[in-house]
């Protein structure tokens, strides 16, 4: 029950119950309310939470003891130790998926082991790409939870399918223009499908995206992402157009990424000079 939190909440910003239930419900219906004993609607709980000037992603860290859900920790861990190349760490929070995983936590646990396979340079277990493959198509509404699932899966989908979902993906974004978040959860999506395009050496779709990454890239929330771009366009000159143009570049993003301990980039450019040095 969301009463005693919001109880809670209340009598920590010394509140009285007429402050915060006035035009909502009457001081008997709010008491039992706080005391776990009645529900109130979903509009007048958010009107509730206006007046506490608070917001629901707030009121849920708050509810669950000033931490975020399981769900979404374990989301936060399994993103973590794939970025930073924990692959011990990764590989142990996958088996621990695969064990509890039922329903859509079935299909992300089918997207990690992919993402292990991958990572090991195993081809794809057919089962479990089917299930992510499935669950894409049968998508008649995307939602931001959709959105980074796809920008988690985009290297295991089949090319042609990858290129299809993103602009299907990129269709919902005005209806997200406003909504707090995301423009980094588009970004990343970007980000990661163009780096995919450039290593299927599609470097026409490639550069066509890094635009649109690029006008989302400003201001110094998303200077990460401007560093990605800048990173994408340099590998794209040292591939396939100018090679030491492009080398120069690229060695001038590695020290950046560097001092801002940016270990996937640096593994990255690190991988392709070196095998440059070997050609």
């Amino acid at each position: 029950m969301y009463g005693p939190t919001i109880k809670h909440i209340r009598q920590g910003k010394d509140l009285s119950i007429k402050h915060v239930y006035t035009g909502v419900c009457s001081k008997t219906n709010a008491i039992k309310f706080e005391n776990g004993e009645r529900s109130i609607s979903a509009e007048k709980f958010y009107l509730v939470l206006q007046h506490l000037m608070i917001s629901m992603d707030e009121f849920q860290w708050i509810m669950n003891g000033y931490q975020p859900p399981e769900d979404e920790h374990f989301q936060y861990l399994i993103a973590k130790t794939w970025n930073t190349s924990q692959n011990d760490s990764f590989q142990k929070l996958v088996q621990l998926l695969e064990r509890e995983a039922v329903g859509v936590e079935r299909v992300q646990q089918a997207s990690y082991q992919l993402l292990e396979n991958f990572r090991q340079g195993n081809p794809p277990q057919e089962k479990e790409l089917a299930l992510v493959i499935r669950y894409f198509s049968d998508l008649r509404t995307w939602t931001l939870k959709d959105l980074a699932f796809f920008a988690n899966t985009c290297y295991l989908l089949p090319y042609d399918l990858m290129c299809s979902l993103l602009n299907e993906a990129l269709g919902v974004r005005e209806r997200y223009a406003m909504f707090r978040g995301s423009d980094e959860l588009f970004a990343a999506l970007l980000s990661n499908c163009i780096n995919r395009m450039i290593i299927e050496q599609d470097a026409p779709q490639a550069k066509k995206y890094l635009s649109l990454l690029r006008n989302l890239s400003k201001g110094i929330q998303m200077c990460g992402y401007k560093l990605l771009v800048e990173a994408y366009e340099a590998k794209i000159l040292f591939m396939f157009e100018d090679e030491l143009k492009g080398k120069v570049k690229l060695q001038n993003i590695l020290e950046i990424a560097l001092f801002l301990q940016q270990p996937k980039i640096v593994e990255e450019i690190e991988e392709l000079l070196s095998g440059s040095q070997h050609d």
